[in-house]
């Protein structure tokens, strides 16, 4: 590289590394169990920085950097990239009490509320922490995060898979497992859908069968296996002790599907 380039990479660098302004007053907010999350808006509002502390996670104390994507005229969600996918990390809502902020943390199924802390939010010191984002981002950690992790995707959903077999063997008295052709499925299909609720869907509908209708926990006790695969268009099938599953990702009324097959197979 000859000197004037590397003049150039090096201001180019120098111009991405302070293109984020900061505005003067980021906001500290507290949740359950000594969790804080500072947030730091940029000078236009259009980003933010996000830093969560006090969590067992990989995402603790990581400086990321958040898109602000306006919801309506009063709401706003604040994104950034994890595993390969758009993540929505922080929600500001309007309730009937006023501006609420809620955190959305990977593997919760419910938010945490947040509430304001003005003492925190004056000690937040703005240039700390957009240097702390730089260091981080030098050394890959948020890149890190944002990267698919194929292997660690298939895992939760094969654990998810196996909590509704269990809950649904736990109602029809028998055991059933649900098995998903996992080689045939692309990366961005595993990014996008959740294919442990289309797949579960089979033993969902006969968990809830079972429990509403006794009798029919004599026609779940000849079916042992769920094989599910993701084709062009939603269909089901008997084959001996196995019920045969396709569907597709825009499947529309997937439950009322399967229930109807269920009950007049």
């Amino acid at each position: 590289m000859t000197r004037l380039s590397l003049l150039i990479a090096s201001t180019f660098l120098t111009f991405n590394a302070s293109a984020l302004e900061l505005a003067k007053y980021p906001k500290t907010f507290a949740a359950d169990k000594g969790i804080s999350v500072v947030v730091a808006p940029s000078s236009d509002e259009k980003q933010a920085l996000v830093q969560i502390s006090g969590i067992n996670h990989p995402l603790d104390e990581v400086v990321l950097l958040t898109d602000v994507n306006a919801r309506s005229q009063d709401e706003s969600d604040y994104a950034t990239t994890l595993d390969g996918s758009a993540y929505v990390l922080i929600g500001q809502r309007q309730e009937w009490g006023g501006e609420s902020y809620q955190l959305y943390l990977p593997g919760n199924r419910e938010p945490l509320y947040l509430s304001f802390d003005e003492k925190a939010s004056k000690a937040v010191k703005p240039t700390e922490l957009l240097a702390l984002y730089e260091k981080q981002k030098k050394d890959g950690v948020q890149d890190k995060l944002a990267k698919f992790d194929r292997e660690k995707r298939q895992q939760y959903h094969v654990e998810r898979l196996q909590q509704m077999d269990a809950e649904a063997s736990t109602s029809c008295g028998t055991t059933l497992k649900t098995d998903v052709n996992w080689q045939a499925l692309d990366e961005q299909l595993l990014k996008e859908l959740s294919v442990s609720g289309y797949c579960g869907e089979v033993v969902n509908q006969m968990n809830n069968l079972c429990s509403s209708s006794p009798a029919f926990k004599e026609q779940a006790a000849k079916l042992n296996t769920v094989e599910c695969s993701f084709g062009k268009e939603m269909k089901i099938r008997e084959q001996g002790n196995h019920i045969l599953f396709s569907t597709e990702r825009d499947a529309a009324n997937q439950g009322d599907f399967i229930n109807a097959f269920l009950r007049n197979r």
